[in-house]
């Protein structure tokens, strides 16, 4: 008698569940465009991207959630109380580095301007922090610290080259998606060893915000905070290696 087995399906790596996600964020983005642009034709890039975030923010719900469910709990992303911190001390440079842009003054705009600049930098950093230094951190911990800062980081940075949709230099993007994964290596060395994303979420939003209405000039101001963030980024996940 012939016993028939059935194959079990292997459940997909961490790596792998990772590059879903990043090709998950890149499907959602680009219908957003696609959406953006039919309903609001003729709508400047920000408008348009705005409008695509939304749909981003309740895909990184989702996989935040998913996630959750699985490791736990929210606090495995780093939704953790204030208690379950550490070496918030590490916070200090980051922070400073936010207000940078501010030492050239504040620059005049409208303010339904700044609304939507306000608006769309709290849902950017709520967002990005909850999927990328939450949820994917979370999915490629088991690979080890350092890899899942290095990776995680290069797939946020791949995230940003969908900005394509909306900008009309090919060249400022890929230096924006490199900018990302620099920020990112340094975001996700310290929601590991703060423990939290909590206070992530505030400094990329004041981050991004002061470089938009600071006095200082954006781009050599973020190329600088972004070379910092690969610096401190990098050194605490060799620290991390050497103490494991």
């Amino acid at each position: 008698m012939t016993t028939l087995t059935v194959p079990v399906a292997r459940p997909f790596s961490p790596r792998v569940k990772a590059l879903l996600v990043y090709v998950g964020s890149a499907l959602t983005i680009t219908l957003g465009a696609v959406v953006a642009t039919v309903l609001l034709p003729g709508s400047d890039g920000l408008t348009r991207s705005l409008v695509a975030s939304v749909g981003l923010l309740v895909f990184a719900l989702v996989v935040a959630r998913a996630v959750a469910v699985r490791s736990g709990g929210w606090s495995a992303l780093g939704l953790t109380r204030p208690r379950q911190w550490h070496d918030t001390r590490l916070l200090a440079v980051p922070a400073a580095l936010s207000l940078v842009p501010l030492l050239g003054g504040v620059r005049s705009i409208e303010a339904g301007a700044l609304t939507v600049l306000v608006v769309g930098y709290i849902l950017t950093g709520f967002m990005e922090e909850i999927l990328w230094r939450g949820a994917v951190q979370r999915i490629l911990a088991p690979t080890g610290i350092a890899p899942a800062v290095w990776l995680g980081s290069a797939l946020f940075g791949a995230a940003h080259l969908t900005n394509v949709l909306f900008r009309d230099s090919v060249a400022l993007v890929v230096a924006q998606a490199f900018g990302a994964f620099c920020f990112g290596v340094g975001y996700a060395a310290l929601r590991w060893r703060t423990n939290t994303i909590w206070p992530l979420m505030v400094l990329h939003f004041t981050t991004d915000l002061f470089a938009a209405i600071g006095g200082l000039p954006k781009i050599p101001v973020l190329v600088g905070q972004d070379v910092v963030l690969l610096i401190i980024g990098a050194v605490l996940v060799r620290n991390a290696a050497v103490q494991d």
